[in-house]
Order: structure tokens, then sequence, then C-alpha cells
């Protein structure tokens, strides 16, 4: 039992460095030869999935190893300020992407919902 804990949480670890890699590369990376869909509100639905899931997978990730009663502050906070920082990236690092505030609020709603589901849900004890 305890080594099918232990290959889970290595598993979850695995998945939150390839999509905290995901969140980087798609949000740094030009966008400028993909096609361009008009739908209202996509983008900052993608940006809370993706912080939803980041939080969700760190989390799993890391639950076991962190025996800090503010974790889950932490995971948020982390969150939040990577977010941002990819934000502030794109801004500087990008020719064709600018920071966008409503962007960091998605992602900061996504992290947030991400706790509260883990709160509710996973973190029994």
């Amino acid at each position: 039992m305890k080594i099918t804990k232990h290959l889970s949480e290595r598993n979850f670890l695995i998945l939150a460095i390839l999509w905290t890699i995901g969140i980087t590369i798609g949000s740094l990376v030009s966008l400028n030869n993909t096609p361009k869909l008009s739908i209202p509100g996509k983008d900052k639905t993608a940006h809370f999935i993706f912080y939803f899931v980041f939080v969700l997978f760190w989390f799993l990730a890391l639950k076991s190893k962190v025996k800090n009663k503010n974790f889950n502050l932490v995971l948020v906070f982390a969150a939040v300020l990577y977010g941002i920082t990819m934000e502030v990236l794109q801004s500087l690092l990008t020719e064709n992407r600018q920071a966008d505030f409503y962007d960091i609020v998605a992602n900061t709603f996504g992290a947030l919902f991400g706790i509260f589901v883990v709160s509710v849900f996973l973190n029994k004890k």
C-alpha cells in the first residue's frame, strides 16, 4: 500500500512539473501562426483551468511531504505569483504578447477554486 501511495505521489509530481512547463511554454511561445477563434471568454476560461489543474497537481504531489498547516495558502500564493510572473515575462520576452490584468484575475480564481476543491474533497485527514 505504501509503495502504491509513493508511486502515485511521484506520478503527480511528474504531472505537476510537466503541467508547469506546459504553462510556461504556452505563456512565452509566439502564437502568430495559430488560427484565431472568436469565442468570448475562452482565453480567461483557459487561464482558469490551467491554474485550477496547477493547484490540484501540486497539492497531490506534495500533500504528504509538506507538514506545514498553511500549505494550502502557500500553494495558492505560489500559483498566483507564478501566474503574475508569466504575465510579466510575456510582456518582457515576447514581441506579440503583453501582460493582461484579467489573465491574472482568471489565474487567481482558478487557483482559489483548485484549493477550494482540495479543501472540500481531497484534504481529509
